[in-house]
């Protein structure tokens, strides 16, 4: 069985994945003056210190009530956090959903695939499971270009599968499983 817990702060010499601290408020604001982050998320659509306090609660929390590990993507050299990443435990045994967001300002920049390499390598590796899998809008084709360039293989299509941003949409399965190490 996977026991959760706060991976060490893990990273490539260049981007650094770690909790969350009271320091990351600005990220949670830029986050929330995004269109999209915050229909997906817990992101506040409107952001006041106190949401984006309350926000950063409940990353922690996610932790303490068996929920999955919330982690700041940071820049390795200044430590500002930039975006979001987690590993989400599913109901099967094993398997944890990988979700995450950049702020605008730092998109394009190779933040996410770096990111998503650092945690899922954590997650199949000392983690402790076995399949890391995603759940991508359709529409969203950079985060499907970011998924197979970290080798993440398309799996299929959930019909009708979650509510984003009021509407029900489809979703892209893609995963990495612990016999995908040498890819």
């Amino acid at each position: 069985m996977t026991t959760l817990a706060y991976p060490p702060p893990l990273d490539d010499g260049v981007v650094r994945v770690r909790p969350w601290h009271d320091g990351d408020l600005r990220c949670v604001e830029q986050a929330s003056q995004d269109p999209t982050i915050p229909l997906g998320t817990t992101v506040p659509a409107r952001y006041t210190e106190e949401e984006g306090r309350a926000y950063l609660a409940r990353q922690h929390a996610r932790l303490t009530s068996g929920q999955g590990i919330s982690l700041a993507i940071a820049c390795l050299d200044t430590d500002e956090a930039v975006g979001h990443i987690n590993l989400m435990t599913r109901p099967q045994r094993g398997v944890a959903g990988i979700g995450y967001w950049v702020v605008p300002a730092a998109r394009r920049q190779g933040v996410a695939p770096r990111a998503i390499a650092l945690l899922t390598a954590w997650g199949l590796g000392a983690g402790g499971f076995a399949r890391v899998e995603a759940w991508v809008d359709p529409d969203n084709h950079a985060s499907q270009r970011v998924l197979e360039l970290c080798g993440y293989l398309l799996e299929g299509r959930l019909r009708s599968f979650l509510t984003f941003g009021g509407r029900r949409t489809d979703v892209l399965v893609y995963s990495r499983v612990t016999a995908d190490a040498g890819r």
